[in-house]
């Protein structure tokens, strides 16, 4: 004899499992980046209807909107993405880390780096420092909250730099002192632009390559069970 279930209709299992796999999806996270979309798109309308900025020139790629070839800016461009990859890299890492059951001494110099990464990247990308002025800030202000944060990042950095390749760290730290200094000598010879830019890639690319590199020790560790595991790459 069937047991009474109370005249409800009993839900097939699977309808069960599909509900809860519904449930459990991350809604605050989806509706926080569909947010941001609207937001972003909105912020666009604004600034075409009320500003009267054509919204051709926010959402268009900036050389078919100069009509320039694809290949112009390439070599700054590279420079961004090595930005972005070591940033990314290294906070994604850092955030990692922070759940651990004991605290990795990487943590702050992924953090730091990749705050600096993040930063430079979009310096390099919007031109905040050329453009500081604008606002009433000075650029020469500008560029010396960046050098107390490659300051702070560097310090950190050395605290472990046992456990890191800190060869590369250091050939970043003297390949971008040297761009600044060709820079700040505002050098008329031919070239010296893209010498300037030749010394900022490779202190770009050796940067990233440091913080790719702590972030896979840091990582590696955490399989291993040894927080203080040196790094493989």
């Amino acid at each position: 004899m069937q047991r009474s279930t109370g005249g409800r209709i009993p839900l097939p299992t699977s309808s069960i499992v599909k509900a809860a796999s519904v449930s459990q999806q991350p809604w605050q996270w989806f509706l926080l980046v569909l947010a941001a979309n609207v937001a972003l798109i909105g912020l666009v309308v604004f600034l075409d209807r009320v500003l009267g900025i054509d919204n051709w020139n926010l959402v268009r790629d900036p050389n078919a909107i100069a009509n320039q070839p694809a290949y112009f800016g390439f070599y700054s461009n590279l420079g961004v993405l090595f930005w972005i990859t070591g940033g990314s890299t290294s906070l994604f890492t850092a955030l990692c880390l922070q759940h651990t059951e004991e605290p990795d001494p990487r943590i702050r110099p992924l953090l730091l780096g990749g705050l600096l990464c993040a930063t430079a990247a979009l310096d390099d990308f919007f031109m905040f420092h050329e453009h500081s002025y604008l606002i009433g800030i000075p650029e020469v202000v500008v560029m010396a909250g960046y050098a107390l944060l490659i300051v702070a990042f560097a310090a950190a950095a050395f605290s472990v730099a046992r456990l890191t390749n800190w060869i590369y760290l250091a050939t970043s730290l003297a390949f971008l002192a040297l761009s600044t200094l060709v820079d700040m000598a505002d050098l008329t010879m031919p070239g010296s632009v893209l010498l300037e830019e030749a010394f900022k890639f490779f202190g770009i690319t050796f940067l990233a390559v440091y913080l790719v590199s702590m972030s896979f020790s840091a990582i590696t560790a955490g399989f291993k069970g040894d927080r203080l595991v040196r790094p493989g790459i």
